[in-house]
């Protein structure tokens, strides 16, 4: 296992302890960040917040193969131009 790959891990498990630990499931539902179906909102953020934590862009985790998310780019897109989040 590579150093980068471990790097990866570690940084995808403290970022869902994060999440689990402070609710952020929570405050996504009361700042009206929802899905009526398909991929949880909270799996799309924690990728986001893994690709900023592993200094990565979208773009260049899809060239690599590290870090692929199990959803499309078209989701993420998706789901930052809902106007209903606050």
């Amino acid at each position: 296992m590579t150093q980068a790959t471990q790097n990866d891990k570690e940084i995808s498990t403290s970022i869902k302890s994060f999440f689990t630990s402070f609710l952020i499931s929570s405050a996504l539902k009361a700042s009206n960040t929802y899905k009526k179906k398909g991929i949880p909102v909270t799996e799309i953020f924690q990728y986001l917040f893994l690709l900023i934590f592993s200094n990565r862009s979208r773009h260049m985790s899809l060239l690599t193969g590290k870090n692929t998310p199990d959803f499309a780019k078209d989701t993420v897109y998706r789901l930052m131009k809902m106007v209903q989040i606050n």
